[in-house]
């Protein structure tokens, strides 16, 4: 599928860092306002004198990055370190416009992060959940999906716009219907 690119930039010229709405995983929604990541050096590579990161897209809605792992400071700061054998997951699920996305972590270790589609997030809001290794987790969306833009959602989400993503040994699957998806698996 590709690689996602991130510009990196430096806080006080020692810190690096991005903007998780620069990680624009599905295409859908605008991106007005989002939260500083912090990276390890070690990360972030260069080119032509800018600096970036490259996340390996795997799926639709998720990137990952090999050899990383995301943990949070005592202040509640989100850095991401690098941790040889881990891989880090970035799982994206935009609300409709005007709505959100409603996330519950069954098991994993994940954070959530927001973006909102407008100043006061009044349009909608993104969601981002950074999981190092296997999670799961169950998600429900609200908000418009037949205003232009947002179309996508149903065919990445599903009619009923909520269900389960499970991601497993680098595979992620998304579950649109528990019962559906039982009863055609198991045959």
């Amino acid at each position: 599928m590709g690689n996602l690119r991130v510009q990196v930039q430096y806080k006080d010229g020692k810190y690096p860092y991005f903007f998780d709405k620069e990680l624009n995983i599905t295409g859908i929604g605008s991106r007005n306002k989002g939260r500083a990541i912090y990276t390890s050096g070690k990360l972030v590579k260069e080119e032509n004198g800018k600096s970036y990161m490259d996340f390996e897209q795997i799926s639709p809605i998720t990137v990952k990055l090999q050899n990383a792992k995301i943990t949070v400071t005592q202040s509640g700061t989100l850095v991401i370190k690098p941790e040889e054998s881990s891989t880090l997951y970035v799982v994206e699920i935009p609300g409709g416009y005007r709505g959100s996305p409603t996330t519950e972590i069954l098991y994993g270790d994940c954070q959530k992060t927001s973006i909102l589609m407008s100043p006061a997030g009044s349009l909608g809001v993104i969601e981002h959940l950074w999981c190092n290794g296997n999670a799961e987790f169950l998600y429900s969306i609200s908000g418009r999906t037949r205003t232009a833009g947002f179309e996508n959602l149903i065919e990445l989400f599903g009619e009923n716009l909520n269900g389960r993503i499970m991601i497993k040994d680098g595979n992620v699957k998304v579950i649109y219907d528990e019962e559906l998806d039982k009863l055609l698996n198991d045959s």
